[in-house]
């Protein structure tokens, strides 16, 4: 990689390879909304991996509660636990910084949205009920 790039160096290409990754991270992370945080350096590596978790627990939550089609209660206290979950993570090192706090919100609406073609149906009201449990709680 370094040689076919280092020519175009001075055009103000900039590349930074790090590892390359194995078939199984690949599948495990196509899908994976904060597969950016991977390697960054205000990150914690343990960090990186229980927000994955959490995410991935979320996401099924998620799921099973639209799935359901209970009332919208349950689905506040996924995002109040969403937004729990990521306080104590960020008490620990300080890591969620603006970027990082829209990141969290896209990857919810990620998963609304993959919700929603899922169960095929709107589910704008059930987005609304995530987020609000989330911002009852986060300090982030």
């Amino acid at each position: 990689m370094r040689k076919t790039w280092r020519p175009h160096v001075r055009h103000g290409v900039e590349l930074d390879v790090r590892s390359a990754r194995k078939p199984e991270w690949v599948a495990a992370n196509t899908n994976n909304p904060l597969r950016d945080w991977d390697g960054r350096e205000h990150i914690p590596r343990t960090g990186y991996r229980k927000a994955v978790a959490q995410y991935k627990d979320t996401r099924e939550a998620f799921l099973a509660e639209v799935t359901s089609g209970k009332q919208q209660g349950n689905i506040s206290e996924v995002g109040r636990a969403f937004g729990a979950a990521f306080n104590t993570l960020d008490r620990r090192s300080r890591f969620i910084e603006t970027v990082e706090r829209e990141e969290l919100f896209d990857a919810l609406d990620f998963l609304v949205n993959e919700a929603q073609t899922a169960v095929g149906r709107d589910l704008t009201a059930a987005r609304a009920a995530l987020i609000d449990g989330v911002n009852s709680i986060r300090d982030w």
